[in-house]
């Protein structure tokens, strides 16, 4: 091995994993998609969006605390995912409100921030965001098999296998 590569390889091998896969944002590049002054922080776990008249759960399920720091990711499959709602308001619901639900295709992609990657959200507003895949509750129009979610590793908006595991973010309209 030559001297330059031995160098990159104990550079790679000393940086902690961290920083490997930190969120990397672009501000100067790129026009905010989801600025932090579009939304409203509330001390119930709740986060509402003021352009679009929604309330969102700050974290992801299956996470919580302040910060989202306890806990880890729930990950079911798309019929699962939309059973997942009713069952939670059933059982109470969360900041006191109990018409929770997985939002439309639209209203989810509307969290991505186009300025950032792994992941694609802003981490002021949603902080230890997940950079998985999100269930929509939008089926696919030509593929029966087949379910939209967004991405929030690179922010793309997709479709897949209503099989497959994916992350859940509720929502209720405020209007």
């Amino acid at each position: 091995m030559t001297a330059a590569r031995n160098t990159f390889l104990l550079l790679l091998l000393a940086t902690p994993l961290q920083a490997l896969c930190a969120q990397q944002c672009k501000p100067g590049q790129i026009i905010a998609t989801a600025p932090a002054a579009r939304f409203e922080q509330r001390d119930d776990g709740t986060v509402i969006d003021k352009k679009l008249g929604l309330m969102w759960r700050t974290c992801v399920e299956g996470m919580s605390g302040k910060n989202c720091e306890d806990g880890e990711a729930l990950t079911l499959n798309w019929a699962g995912a939309l059973a997942y709602a009713p069952t939670f308001n059933r059982e109470g619901g969360f900041a006191g409100h109990q018409d929770w639900r997985l939002p439309n295709i639209r209203e989810l992609s509307s969290l991505v921030e186009l300025q950032c990657t792994a992941p694609a959200i802003n981490t002021a507003v949603f902080p230890n965001a997940t950079s998985a895949g999100v269930w929509s509750s939008s089926p696919a129009k030509f593929h029966m098999h087949y379910s939209w979610y967004v991405d929030f590793d690179s922010g793309a908006f997709t479709y897949g296998e209503r099989t497959q595991l994916k992350a859940l973010r509720l929502v209720r309209d405020i209007q």
